[in-house]
């Protein structure tokens, strides 16, 4: 022991004799010199003064209940925390023998007696506090500062230890906290595994757990204060943290695992921990009403996961064994009668719990005894709830019902029908509540007498739906659908007929129709529903009866169940059958317009529609002859925007169709449509946005564009030889439209040219393209019409293919002559003019298009134009972005290289021979300084396209001049002169880039002198975001890669705005550097760099210090670098290193910067590259390198935090990693399997732990919406599934080796993949019992994510010895091996793995 811990351990001796001596000082005062004493000891070989302490703080703390003075320590906090230091450092052996000496376990009890128990606050407490609220009090917050100074552990106790003080709330659990604390060590200091430390460890561990072995009812008395003091904690008006919270109610669970066991310990646990313990859930659950928690959500979340599992194996489930073994319900009715005192909040909670254990798949009775059970605790629990009142009980049953209707658990006629009787039916329905019992089980309403009788008083009620609001409407309604969907279930869908039937028509107002009745829904309902329940014969019986209907109101109601049998006929038995007998029964009696709503109305149209668009010639022609006059009536007057009027314009439009081609009623139906068209185009007298009536459904224009469209619009077309004005409204701007109407018709647009039904149309896509080219007018007043920005983005979303020659070079003739003719004065055009001007021109120069007056000299005159409309918009402003600029050149060198491309790829005819000839002159004519840009941008272009031209046009001009004498001259300048900030940095980027046409030689000749100034503005522009910084860069790669010394070692700018003050405001780093850039820059820097150089990079890149500036695209480089490398490549050893570095290296660092990375995107990039490593570079990877893989991803799998790991594509890469360890690395996992075995079952504990947890979000557990990213999940699900199988069911490849065959003797008789599969299934078995205990300690796994992972398991049992499962189940509990015998059996029955 060396000097310091001596004295240490000498100065904690004095403290602890000091403890009796009586000096006038406080126990307080000394426990707090002695924790400070304690701290500063750091321990040693001996431990005499720890054992002195813990025996007298027990024997003080172990006097009888009256005794103040001990309770008065028991209750101090500090006490507590001495004891949680003593626990670890006192060897378990001697601290067993010093716990049970001075029966730590009654001083236990006795102290969580004492503070589960607060007092309520006493006036003079309160003074003592400074008036503040002990509820509220933060349990960890500071003292008044004390003259002798600050202690190092501060604690809202008074130093005199005020029995009044501790005694309150916020006391109370100030000592809650040390108690969970100290039992925490103690308890964790006991999990010591068979082959950890010394067998006298071993043995003082057990003993240990031997003060805890006491029966149920003794351990009680430690469980129930501990869980009671949860509460408290959860109850606080404020969250207040506390010191280990999160582990309070796993360290409870602990203490139970460690009693004796007995058969009685289920009927314990209800009795004295089902109450307290429902209670409690629920309010971490969100079944209690109460809005703020005095925890954290963190801790929420896990003690809602903690106290869920407790409940579930120590009541739940040994409950429903006894029920389903021996019919007994002792259990469970004893935890309804302890749950009674808060009834509100758990009796729900139980329902929860029961109906959400995972139910027993295979067994015969298995479904018919879970059914039994959960039907028992139902009935228990309504039985109990009888004692209460009526109004209390509504709001529980409700949450019940909607429990088990979301989860739709089988629950009896009988039961729910008297919980409609006494719950749902009153004075006021409860329209929740009935919807729930029809979804459960329509048969409640259905089957029997008294059910028939409710069923006709909840209806009765729906004759009054005008007064429900409107979430009552809605549940009403949902609750009639579901009967349809009961009664056709019940193959009963005609007396549901007659039911509607009663309830729609309205005997006081025969011409309308019970609302709630007459709701869309209901129709679409029914009529899917048709086919299904009846037969020909029943659903002509169905028409007979509606047929023989006398009374008013009855017709009028007949109409709309008519319409949801029309709508449902699709077979062609119902069709043949039904047809027109429904149409003669909506049609036989006449009835006034004025006696017929427009919905009605409108129902009679739709059937007509649907029996012409079903039926032969013979019967369109019976169906007009019957509503000719009726129909030419409503097109011809009725107001256009009503709903019987579109349903009357929909059947003209589908006796059109039942007539094409060459029908007898085809021209009298198309003149008919035709007219109606006009009518609309000229709108009828009535708005096109407003409604015929306030009381009618609202038809508008686009109503009927949008129908036209989808249906007739080849017809109309054909018809009258012009594209309707309904279609060309949809393009037609208005002259004062802003952006955002702009927005809407091009958006409109780009629909219409999805629409298949258009695009395949050759003459209505002609008349629309010939409508569109007539629309572009780039003269100076017209040039930026709202009409010329739709015509231009029309045809540049229409597929090039439409578009023919004679078209392209009419719009190509309407874009650049006016733009030529005016160049002198350009009107003042907005910049964003170009952008979609300059792309049609190129997408049309990308097929052959000459058109008239075409020349060279009109490129450089959209050049000047382009650059004038720039400058002019940034005048009197200070910023300099040329972003957009850009962009508009770069469009410009396009356009320029497809034309000049055009004029010379082949023989050069006269007119190309004029073009090109007028090119070189009008490029060898001066500059002026304003034109630079745009007469670089065409030179550019010239020289690139006619330099790879065909000989016979290359040799007809003098590139070298024009490249020395005309291109050099303007390109230096710019570059040279090193005015690159401001407005020369556009010329100075189109210089760089058009000198990319010269050759190395020519280049290095002209600029060698201005590399340095290069340098600088390429680090410059980069380091602050600006464009053109990796463009520079990359041209010094190109051309002067000796001169950067280090090209690689870049720093890019961070992802926040940048204040960039000399240029303009902060671009983008996305935009400004973007991936395919820093790829073409790492290639062109490392092109001609040999693997030792770029090792060499990449070790600058990978141990230089950096920031997270610039990271991502940091490590981008380092993914194309370590590309690049071959695999195998000898290290590189850098002038200041001592050894070499190679990609083993690469990878060991990349592996411990993962598991430090917290931005998703990076730690996806991180992944990508070991992945690159590991599968391209197998051969320099080494089994450090492989080890240090596993073990990273089991490390990240363990990780709390949210992010990045609880991410579905993090997972995906976690995955990958490990499947190509598999593949490519399968021999090195010989030896050393347990490390693949500990990654799969973490990954295994992140899948299900995180897809249980999105399937059931905590706080909303009363609603059990499963959370949208459960839906992921089931991928992730099935990739593990695939390693596993790839483990089990290894592929040849994987597993075969050069040194393999003659490593063992013999071994060519025996299969590689053979051996694979033994060796594995000696350690897979560990993944499935993981696989077993998450299933209980998790909630339930969402079917889709369950399924795959079965599967999985299945591979495991496959190579599994029959020795090797009975060790796995002798290994399981009794609730692990029920499930390992079930997973057994369906692998028995559909598991037979047949491999990958």
């Amino acid at each position: 022991m060396t000097d310091k811990a001596w004295l240490g351990e000498a100065a904690l001796v004095r403290e602890v004799r000091m403890l009796d001596r009586k000096d006038g000082e406080t126990v307080a005062d000394k426990l707090e010199r002695l924790w400070d004493t304690q701290a500063q000891c750091h321990g040693g070989s001996f431990h005499a003064a720890e054992e002195m302490l813990l025996r007298w703080l027990l024997k003080n703390m172990a006097g009888p209940p009256t005794s103040t003075a001990a309770e008065t320590i028991r209750r101090c906090p500090r006490a507590w925390d001495i004891l949680g230091a003593i626990f670890s450092r006192i060897p378990l052996f001697s601290l067993a023998k010093s716990l049970a000496d001075r029966r730590f376990v009654n001083v236990l009890q006795q102290t969580l007696k004492d503070i589960s128990r607060p007092q309520q606050q006493q006036p003079q407490v309160a003074a003592q506090l400074g008036g503040a609220d002990s509820d509220v009090e933060m349990a960890n917050a500071s003292p008044p500062p004390s003259p002798t100074g600050t202690r190092k552990r501060k604690r809202s106790v008074s130093t005199t230890l005020d029995l009044d003080v501790q005694s309150q709330l916020s006391g109370c659990l100030e000592t809650a906290e040390s108690v969970f604390e100290a039992l925490r060590t103690l308890l964790s200091r006991c999990e010591l595994r068979s082959s950890d430390g010394l067998p006298s460890q071993r043995m003082g561990a057990e003993h240990v757990k031997s003060l805890f072995s006491s029966s149920a009812t003794k351990t009680m008395e430690i469980l129930v204060p501990l869980l009671t003091l949860c509460r408290l904690a959860v109850n606080r008006s404020q969250e207040t943290p506390l010191k280990g919270q999160a582990e309070w109610l796993s360290t409870f669970s602990s203490i139970w695992d460690l009693h004796l066991q007995s058969s009685s310990d289920a009927a314990d646990v209800a009795a004295h921990l089902s109450g307290l313990g429902t209670s409690l859930l629920g309010n971490l659950t969100g079944f209690a009403p109460q809005k703020t928690l005095g925890i954290s959500a963190a801790v929420q979340q896990r003690w809602a996961r903690d106290l869920r599992r407790f409940l579930a194996r120590n009541v739940i489930l040994p409950s429903r064994a006894a029920f389903l073994n021996r019919g007994s319900q002792e259990v469970i009715q004893v935890t309804v009668n302890m749950a009674m005192v808060s009834a509100a909040v758990s009796y729900p909670v139980l329902f929860d719990l029961v109906s959400k254990q995972r139910r027993i798949l295979g067994d015969k009775t298995a479904k018919k005894d879970y059914d039994a059970w959960i039907q028992a605790v139902f009935d228990a629990t309504i039985t109990a709830l009888q004692s209460r009142g009526r109004e209390k009980n509504r709001v529980i049953v409700g949450t019940i019902m909607d429990i088990a209707a979301e989860r739709n658990t089988a629950l009896s006629a009988t039961s729910l029908r008297t919980v409609c009787k006494d719950y749902a039916i009153g004075p006021k329905d409860d329209w929740k509540l009935l919807l729930s019992i029809v979804k459960l089980n329509p048969d409640v309403f259905l089957v029997s007498q008294d059910g028939q009788v409710l069923l006709e008083q909840v209806l009765e009620k729906t004759r009054e739906s005008q007064s429900f609001e409107a979430d009552l409407f809605a549940k009403a309604l949902q609750f009639i659908v579901s009967l349809a969907k009961g009664y056709a279930k019940a193959r009963d869908l005609s007396s549901f007929v007659k039911v509607w039937l009663k309830y729609l028509a309205v005997a006081e107002a025969p011409v309308k129709l019970e609302p709630l009745w007459s709701q869309q829904e209901l129709v679409t309902t029914v009529a899917g529903l048709l086919e299904t329940s009846l037969n020909a014969k029943q659903l002509l019986e169905i028409l007979d009866w509606l047929s023989a209907l006398t009374q008013p109101a009855e017709i009028v109601a007949r109409i709309h169940i008519l319409e949801a049998i029309s709508g449902g006929l699709s077979q062609e038995e119902f069709v043949d059958a039904a047809s027109m007998k429904t149409f003669e029964a909506a049609f036989a009696t006449k009835i006034s317009r004025k006696e017929l709503s427009s919905s009605v109305s409108a129902s009679r149209w739709m059937i007509a529609e649907k029996t012409l668009s079903r039926g032969t010639l013979e019967e369109s022609d019976q169906v007009l002859s019957r509503v000719k006059s009726e129909l030419v009536r409503a097109l011809q007057k009725s107001p256009v925007y009503r709903e019987d009027t579109l349903a009357a314009f929909k059947c003209c439009a589908a006796l059109w169709l039942s007539n094409y081609p060459h029908g007898e009623h085809e021209s009298e139906a198309a003149t008919l449509a035709c007219a109606f068209l006009d009518r609309l185009d000229e709108g009828d007298g009535h708005s096109k946005s407003s409604s015929w009536s306030n009381t009618e459904t609202s038809i508008n224009q686009e109503t009927y564009t949008s129908w036209i469209l989808s249906s007739i619009v080849s017809l109309v077309v054909e018809k009258k030889k012009s594209v309707p004005n309904i279609i060309l409204s949809l393009l037609s701007p208005g002259e004062e439209d802003d952006t955002e109407a702009l927005e809407s018709i091009m958006s409109a647009s780009r629909l219409l040219l999805e629409n298949e039904t258009i695009t395949n149309n050759y003459y209505l896509m002609h008349e629309l393209l010939e409508t569109m080219i007539s629309r572009i007018d780039s003269s100076k007043s017209r040039r930026s019409s709202s009409t010329t920005r739709v015509a231009v983005q029309f045809l540049l979303d229409v597929p090039m293919d439409a578009l023919s020659r004679s078209q392209r070079e009419d719009i190509m003739k309407r874009l650049v002559l006016p733009l030529c003719r005016n160049q002198d004065k350009p009107e003042k055009v907005g910049v964003e003019f170009w952008k979609p001007v300059l792309s049609l021109m190129v997408k049309l120069m990308g097929r052959p298009t000459f058109y008239d007056e075409m020349s060279f000299a009109q490129l450089e005159a959209i050049g000047r134009s382009i650059r004038k409309s720039h400058r002019r918009s940034k005048e009197g402003s200070s910023a300099d972005d040329v972003s957009e600029e850009w962009a508009d050149f770069q469009l410009l060198k396009q356009l320029a290289e497809l034309t000049i491309r055009q004029m010379a790829n082949g023989n050069l005819e006269e007119r190309e021979k004029a073009y090109l000839t007028g090119a070189v002159a009008v490029l060898e004519c001066p500059c002026q300084d304003s034109d630079v840009e745009p007469r670089l941008a065409l030179i550019q272009s010239f020289i690139s396209v006619i330099q790879h031209s065909p000989s016979v046009v290359k040799s007809s001009f003098e590139l070298e001049g024009l490249k020395t004498s005309h291109l050099l001259p303007i390109a230096v300048p710019p570059i040279t002169s090193g005015k690159w900030r401001g407005k020369g940095l556009l010329p100075f980027l189109t210089a760089l880039e058009a000198m990319g046409v010269l050759d190395h030689s020519s280049v290095a000749k002209a600029l060698s002198g201005a590399v340095p100034s290069l340098l600088e503005a390429g680090n410059w522009l980069l380091e602050h975001g600006v464009q053109g910084g990796m463009e520079t860069r990359m041209f010094l790669a190109k051309h002067f890669t000796a001169a950067m010394g280090s090209p690689l070692k870049i720093k890019l700018p961070a992802r926040d705005g940048l204040d960039v003050t000399e240029i303009g405001p902060a671009l983008d780093r996305a935009a400004v550097v973007g991936k395919t850039a820093v790829l073409e820059y790492v290639d062109a820097a490392t092109q001609d760099a040999d693997d030792g150089t770029r090792l060499g990079y990449l070790q600058e890149l990978l141990l230089q210090d950096s920031d997270s500036s610039g990271s991502l695209a940091h490590l981008l480089v380092v993914h194309r670098l370590v590309h690049h490398i071959s695999a195998g490549s000898r290290p590189a050893t850098l002038p200041d290193s001592h050894s070499g570095f190679d990609l083993a290296q690469t990878h060991n660092i990349l592996c411990n910067r993962l598991r430090a990375t917290v931005d998703l995107s990076e730690f996806i990039l991180t992944t990508r590259t070991l992945y690159l490593l590991l599968d391209q570079k197998a051969a320099s990877m080494t089994q450090w390198n492989i080890e240090l893989t596993l073990s990273s991803i089991s490390a990240l799998c363990s990780r709390e935090e949210a992010a990045p790991t609880s991410s579905p594509k993090t997972y995906h890469c976690l995955c990958q990693l490990v499947e190509v360890v598999i593949k490519r690395h399968r021999r090195r996992l010989d030896g050393h399997f347990h490390i693949l075995v500990t990654v799969l079952q973490s990954l295994l504990r992140r899948l299900m732990s995180l897809a249980s947890s999105t399937s059931q979000q905590p706080h909303d557990m009363a609603s059990n919406v499963p959370a949208p990213q459960s839906q992921h999940w089931e991928k992730q699900a099935r990739l593990f599934a695939r390693l596993v199988t790839l483990v089990c069911e290894p592929t040849a490849a994987s597993v075969s080796s050069s040194s393999s065959s003659s490593s063992r003797p013999g071994s060519v008789l025996v299969s590689e993949r053979d051996r694979a599969k033994r060796y594995a299934g000696q350690h897979m078995g560990l993944v499935l019992m993981q696989y077993v205990k998450l299933q209980l300690e998790l909630a339930p796994l969402p079917l889709a994510v369950r399924e795959p992972l079965d599967t999985a398991m299945y591979s495991v049992l496959q190579i599994t010895t029959p020795d090797g499962l009975q060790i796995m189940s002798d290994a399981m509990d009794p609730s692990g091996r029920i499930i390992f015998k079930e997973l057994y059996r369906q692998y028995q029955k559909f598991g037979k793995w047949e491999g990958v």
